[in-house]
């Protein structure tokens, strides 16, 4: 595992992520269409919060990131692959524990 190359790709995505989701609080014509967001939602809550949420949550990924940090899911403690972290940096669950 090429853990720079591997940061590279990750610190790539979250920045094309972040940079958009900032365009499109600012009202510029954006779409987020093809962003995985998370899929829970905080009863009551705006799109807006929600955006607002998923920022924290790649801010929390970056951090993490930068202090070379593994990720593992919140449900099962399993560390989360390569493979979903490049897919979606924003990761907290394994694909098994997300899909119950």
């Amino acid at each position: 595992m090429d853990r720079a190359a591997h940061k590279r790709r990750v610190l790539a995505k979250l920045g094309e992520v972040c940079a958009r989701i900032e365009k499109h609080l600012a009202g510029q014509n954006v779409t987020l269409a093809d962003v995985k967001l998370p899929q829970e939602q905080t009863p009551g809550e705006t799109p807006l919060e929600r955006l607002q949420r998923f920022k924290g949550l790649l801010n929390e990924a970056l951090g993490e990131l930068n202090r070379g940090e593994a990720r593992a899911c919140q449900r099962c403690q399993e560390p989360l692959s390569e493979a979903v972290l490049d897919e979606m940096p924003w990761a907290f669950a394994c694909p098994a524990c997300a899909a119950s």
